[in-house]
């Protein structure tokens, strides 16, 4: 018998399942690295969370008060409507962009669905983003479920990323944009946003905003804008070169028809009808027009901004150079284009429009074809006696370009004898050294022809080429425009007396030190010369009591947010003369006019009062007339761009006349502004001044009348320098002479002799 130590106890062991075994291997992984995820996961969410809070903290508020930002938009010039005495717009400026701000009020709803439509059609449900579309978007960009790539971007986004200017292609720009754009939902209602996305987005170009591309593509407002053309504006955005309307009509259509318009249709902004009509219409771009009789779409011509727009541009680009130091004019002019800022000219748009017709037509200046040959330029002004500019043309035919060459503002030219009354003679009367009336004899001065041997010549000529040694009053001198009474008056006062008082008293001051001199101050053969604008504004002291006016084009500059920047309204002037000189020089150069022997007789217009004074340039260069009527001064020059040309016969640069080309200076300024004077200055009249004396004087010496001078005239005194009286022996005459002194002329005349060569002038006959 065995004891129960012996006794072993066998248990069977189990035996293991392998299948079991992988199983749980199996388990125990996947729970592991399920663990390892979803700790993995807490950690990306925390790093995330953390990422996403430093961006929100980050993203700062984007203002999308267009008026407060630096936006650029476009300026304007404005000038007064002939009709309704309306301020119109005559001139937008751009460079950078062209944007006119408006707001969501004036904006149809038809547009503003256009883009909502085609841009964001969730847009007010949205809370600055489309998480769907954003979604859709991405997918797309791998899968490619439409043709066509799909942008995820709301309005809200596309009007961060167009203000921030943070376009850059990563994913935290993106972040950015997000969050800002949720800021801005959060601080702007949704009509702030649309309006400022409509005045903000690019149209191609330099064209930015809903109102400059109506003005663009249809040369309309926007409140006037037809369902089909908003959807073209509308198809623009998406790429502007691809889809605009001018480069690819075709694209352009496309997109309207099959996108934009289907898109209106379905969200139930346009009914069938309006679209159907949408579809099939016809689009009329800016620069066409429909031509009724053929239905067929016909380019206008392009019309280049006037003469007028140019120098206002030009004006108030000085004038911000020197206000703001502004370095260079393009720098200047590129501020104002983008400025936003409202310039109101002086223009008279019905004076601008005569203007530019006459210079257009050739038969202003000539009426033969042969003589148009080779023709010489031209270039008119004309300002009232405020300074204000009311017309200028700077060129004849059409004008080639913007910002061209104004050979009435640019061009400094020799200004032939208009120079007498703003020197020699202005500086006489002005000094009391000479009257109406007083006696000259047409004899040369001495003037050094050699200043190594000192040896002098007899100068100047006069136009007939010689001297007669003849006696000619004041009056007669003058309205006969003879150089030798003026070169006797400039070598008495001196060259450079002459010279300051063109400078400083007629305003002239472009004068270079080299110009006091005696061929400048008596003929006007000025070194650089001067321009037609600057003869122009001298001339108004003869009209004007003596005072001249800055001349300006513009009367104030207003900025976007409409304070003044810049303002003439209060425009400036010197006393030049005193009035008693001045009526005395507009009297003197009426007979210019009117006298017998006047130069300027073919410019008379019926009803007009005309005070003038021509002028002819060495060798017929350049040719001049400044006409001063009651209510404007005015002026035409013409003459060859190039003074001179090379003469390949001789091998020498001679003269480049324009003798016999064109009409005289006196006609030609007729033609030009012979109807603006008659509608506008008929019967007008110019100011009275009491303290000039009318008197009679001798025609045998220029002295007053006594009761035994038969032959007498009327003449016109300042009681500062009238003449003595005449004795009436007329044999051996005593002449007034300049500076009240007298000759005695030893050769008696009979009595059967007409005394002198002096043209009797009948003051009573001139325009009073």
């Amino acid at each position: 018998m065995r004891s129960s130590s012996d006794i072993k106890i066998r248990k069977r062991r189990k035996k293991s399942n392998p299948v079991l075994k992988t199983l749980a291997v199996i388990g125990t992984t996947f729970l592991s690295l399920f663990l390892i995820v979803v700790i993995t996961l807490c950690i990306v969410a925390t790093a995330l969370t953390v990422y996403v809070i430093k961006f929100m903290e980050n993203s700062e508020s984007v203002d999308i008060d267009l008026y407060n930002l630096d936006v650029m938009t476009t300026s304007f010039i404005y000038a007064e409507d002939p009709v309704t005495g309306e301020q119109v717009e005559i001139h937008r400026m751009s460079q950078d962009a062209n944007r006119i701000l408006v707001s969501l009020d004036e904006v149809p709803q038809h547009v503003r669905d256009a883009f909502i439509s085609t841009e964001d059609e969730r847009f007010y449900e949205h809370e600055g983003v489309d998480f769907k579309r954003t979604f859709l978007a991405f997918a797309n960009y791998f899968l490619h479920f439409w043709d066509e790539k799909q942008g995820g971007s709301t309005i809200t986004q596309q009007l961060v990323k167009n203000i921030t200017g943070d376009d850059k292609q990563d994913p935290a720009r993106k972040m950015r944009e997000i969050f800002r754009a949720m800021n801005l939902e959060r601080e702007y209602p949704k009509d702030v946003i649309l309006e400022a996305y409509l005045n903000y987005i690019g149209f191609g170009g330099n064209t930015y905003g809903i109102q400059a591309a109506a003005n663009k593509y249809f040369n309309k407002d926007v409140s006037e804008l037809t369902v089909a053309e908003a959807a073209c504006l509308a198809a623009i955005p998406k790429s502007t070169v691809e889809f605009n309307p001018l480069i690819n009509p075709e694209s352009n259509q496309n997109r309207r028809n099959q996108v934009v318009l289907p898109t209106m249709l379905e969200n139930g902004f346009i009914s069938s009808a309006q679209y159907e009509e949408a579809i099939n219409a016809t689009l009329i771009f800016a620069g066409q027009s429909l031509d009724e009789t053929t239905g067929e779409i016909v380019e206008e011509d392009t019309v280049i901004q006037d003469y007028f727009v140019d120098m206002v541009i030009f004006d108030v680009a000085e004038d911000f150079q020197k206000k703001y130091g502004i370095d260079t004019q393009e720098e200047a002019i590129k501020i104002i284009s983008n400025g936003g800022y409202r310039i109101y000219s002086t223009v008279d748009l019905d004076i601008q429009r005569e203007m530019e017709a006459k210079y257009l037509d050739n038969a202003t200046f000539s009426n033969s074809e042969e003589a148009l040959a080779n023709p010489p330029q031209s270039a008119a002004i004309i300002m009232d006696y405020n300074g204000h500019i009311k017309g200028v043309v700077g060129g004849i035919g059409r004008k080639p370009n913007p910002m061209c060459y104004n050979r009435a503002t640019m061009a400094k030219r020799s200004i032939g004898s208009t120079v007498k009354p703003i020197s020699s003679y202005g500086y006489a009367i002005y000094s009391d050294y000479i009257n109406w009336s007083t006696a000259f004899f047409d004899e040369p001065i001495e003037v050094v022809e050699d200043w190594n041997t000192m040896k002098k010549m007899k100068w100047p000529k006069n136009y007939s080429n010689k001297w007669t040694g003849q006696k000619y009053f004041t009056y007669d001198a003058l309205q006969r425009s003879l150089n030798t009474i003026p070169a006797q008056l400039v070598d008495h006062f001196t060259p450079k007396t002459v010279f300051d008082f063109m400078q400083n008293n007629m305003q002239i001051t472009s004068l270079v030190a080299a110009d006091a001199d005696y061929s400048a101050m008596t003929v006007g053969g000025l070194t650089d010369g001067i321009t037609l604008l600057e003869l122009t504004s001298a001339y108004q002291a003869f009209g004007n009591e003596g005072k001249i006016y800055k001349p300006i084009s513009y009367y104030k500059v207003l900025d976007s947010n409409g304070n003044v920047v810049l303002d003439n309204t209060d425009n400036t002037y010197i006393q030049a003369i005193d009035p008693d000189t001045a009526y005395i020089m507009n009297k003197l150069l009426q007979t210019v006019v009117y006298g017998p022997a006047g130069t300027g007789v073919a410019a008379k217009v019926e009803n007009v009062t005309i005070a003038a004074k021509t002028g002819t340039s060495q060798e017929w260069v350049d040719l001049a007339f400044v006409g001063v009527t009651p209510t404007y001064v005015s002026a035409i020059w013409y003459g060859y761009d190039e003074a001179y040309k090379y003469d390949e016969e001789t091998g020498k640069y001679v003269p480049n006349s324009c003798k016999d080309i064109y009409y005289s200076s006196a006609v030609v300024w007729k033609n030009v502004f012979g109807n603006i004077m008659a509608e506008k200055d008929t019967g007008t009249a110019f100011p009275e001044n009491p303290n000039i004396i009318k008197m009679e004087y001798c025609m045998h010496t220029g002295l007053i009348a006594g009761p035994s001078c038969t032959t007498r005239a009327e003449g016109y005194y300042k009681p500062t320098n009238i003449p003595g009286f005449c004795n009436g022996q007329h044999n051996g005459t005593i002449y007034n002479l300049p500076g009240g002194e007298t000759i005695r002329v030893i050769e008696e005349e009979s009595e059967e002799t007409t005394p002198g060569t002096a043209s009797t002038v009948d003051i009573n006959s001139l325009p009073q």
